[in-house]
């Protein structure tokens, strides 16, 4: 497996979560919708469905670009075209860069296991959720976010185009916390959980549905 490249970018832009779908719009508004990296948009009603490469995320209310693999070659389309301000709604706000952190991760299932925390994870849909609802025991509940979670490991590494050639081995090691949330006008679940896994993860990266807005993003375990 190559190294990951990933590129995160902090701005001085005040930002809450809810508002992170317009800090994006805003983004591609500066970059241009040409470069489809930044969107996942093809046409009018059509979609590359493909893990987001360039994520929007509010850390501390402070705006934030995670770029990974080809997106950190794409960013410097933002950075030629950034005037230093933006327009989140009606509102202007500054954007200037605070940080930016350039890494190399040697991504791959190893022998070892790692421990996260996934912030925010958009685990469900519309067509698991009434199956997720239907399990009456708490270890069947755990058990069937397990191979949810397995899933967007596979996603993300066809998204960096990494072909596993080893089992991926996930555990839940807290309670799932959940609460309701809207995205893209749908009523769903985020969950924040702590899980361990033999594969070695970037932190700060999105897993699942939302990633490109901030859900399912990963960080250290706390001690």
């Amino acid at each position: 497996m190559p190294l990951v490249r990933v590129v995160k970018v902090t701005f001085d832009t005040e930002l809450k979560s809810h508002e992170i779908p317009a800090f994006r719009g805003a983004i591609i508004g500066i970059v241009g919708r040409e470069h489809v990296i930044f969107h996942n948009h093809l046409e009018k009603d059509k979609f590359h469905y493909a893990y987001p490469l360039v994520q929007y995320k509010s850390k501390g209310r402070k705006a934030e670009i995670v770029c990974i693999q080809d997106g950190v070659d794409e960013i410097h389309n933002f950075f030629t075209r950034n005037l230093g301000g933006i327009k989140i709604g009606n509102d202007p706000r500054s954007l200037l860069v605070e940080n930016i952190k350039i890494n190399k991760f040697d991504v791959d299932v190893r022998d070892t296991i790692f421990s996260y925390k996934l912030i925010n994870w958009l685990a469900l849909n519309e067509k698991n959720f009434p199956e997720y609802q239907k399990l009456e025991g708490l270890s069947d509940k755990i058990v069937f976010l397990e191979k949810i979670l397995t899933g967007n490991l596979l996603s993300f590494a066809k998204g960096i185009q990494w072909t596993v050639d080893k089992p991926i081995e996930v555990k839940l090691t807290s309670l799932p916390n959940f609460r309701p949330v809207k995205h893209k006008g749908q009523s769903l679940l985020s969950f924040d959980i702590e899980f361990k896994t033999n594969v070695f993860l970037p932190l700060d990266i999105g897993l699942g549905k939302g990633a490109s807005v901030g859900f399912g993003t990963v960080t250290k375990k706390p001690n």
